[in-house]
């Protein structure tokens, strides 16, 4: 069984966000609270492409 596709990305962004500090805690997270940093992680990787708010 492979992982659903967010799972990859939510990797990608630990990795890519390390200041959060959720990469070493991703193991222990139910699927649910994965769910819940990778909506987090998104949002912060938005708002870190497209810049500061003027």
């Amino acid at each position: 069984m492979t992982a659903p596709a967010w799972l990859e990305r939510l990797q990608m962004l630990a990795a890519r966000l390390p200041q959060y500090g959720v990469g070493p805690d991703l193991a222990g997270l139910a699927l649910c609270d994965l769910w819940g940093v990778y909506r987090f992680l998104e949002a912060v990787a938005a708002g870190v492409e497209h810049g500061p708010t003027p």
